[in-house]
């Protein structure tokens, strides 16, 4: 799988502002994941706004009300999971295939909460990687490459290391060294075309908008469409499926696991 290379995209909290977003990646042909609570302490999408990306967008799940798994005992924990899988595909008519936990907090209990729930995937905010989803728990754990975010080394670094992922911040420092997120961007892909791997963009529409980051994704977008002849886009749930074809050791630990 290492000579293949894809590029996805992911976007969390389900704020009115994903319209514009996705507007925006459509006109790149780039799809992606967008991943929606019922509520936030934002404003979030309507069930018809969320019915409108599903016409080129999959929806993943992200707990009904925003919540950090870790912060809450595991019956509310397995209720928010449970219960935003059915939301998502009672407001959408489509299977929902991905998790994404808030804030990206998240412990081993929950992965087999997450599984047994009937999810495919858990999307982390693992930095920096250019790995396909990795199984675990027998689910697929996907990390992603680059926040649509201005981060300094401190991030990453810290990043890195509550992940034992030090091979994440070797690229970094060979292929990154900036806080310009657009550059960094365009290192890793060109990494990902030349070696193989997938390029994961992440973010949030209302971080956009706050921090005023639409011009430089609109740059970052045009330059991944040049490059989706060598790097097609995917959905988060396809690129699981595309994984999962080319794993049937892990087809098989699913079945052995009842996911």
């Amino acid at each position: 799988m290492t000579s293949l290379t894809y590029v996805t995209t992911s976007w969390d909290d389900g704020h009115p502002n994903d319209l514009r977003l996705a507007a925006m990646l459509a006109r790149y042909a780039i799809t992606g994941t967008f991943y929606v609570p019922a509520a936030t302490e934002r404003e979030t999408m309507s069930a018809p706004q969320m019915r409108e990306l599903t016409r080129d967008f999959e929806i993943g799940a992200h707990t009904l009300h925003h919540v950090d798994l870790t912060g809450v005992a595991d019956h509310a924990a397995l209720s928010e999971i449970v219960d935003s899988k059915a939301w998502i595909e009672d407001m959408t008519g489509f299977r929902c295939l991905c998790f994404c936990p808030p804030i990206g907090r998240y412990s081993s209990r929950h992965l087999g909460m997450i599984r047994k729930a009937g999810y495919v995937a858990v999307r982390s905010v693992e930095l920096l990687s250019l790995d396909f989803p990795r199984p675990q728990a027998g689910l697929l754990l996907m990390p992603t490459t680059v926040q649509a975010f201005p981060h300094r080394f401190p991030v990453f670094a810290r990043n890195a290391i509550k992940r034992l992922a030090l091979a994440n911040l070797w690229r970094y420092v060979v292929h990154g060294r900036t806080a310009e997120w657009p550059e960094l961007a365009g290192s890793l892909l060109r990494q990902a075309i030349a070696r193989g791997g997938v390029f994961h963009l992440w973010g949030h529409s209302w971080e956009l908008e706050d921090d005023s980051q639409w011009q430089r994704l609109e740059d970052v977008l045009r330059f991944m469409a040049s490059s989706l002849s060598q790097a097609p886009a995917v959905t988060n749930g396809q690129l699981c499926q595309l994984t999962a074809s080319a794993r049937p050791a892990f087809d098989q630990a699913m079945v052995s696991a009842g996911g």
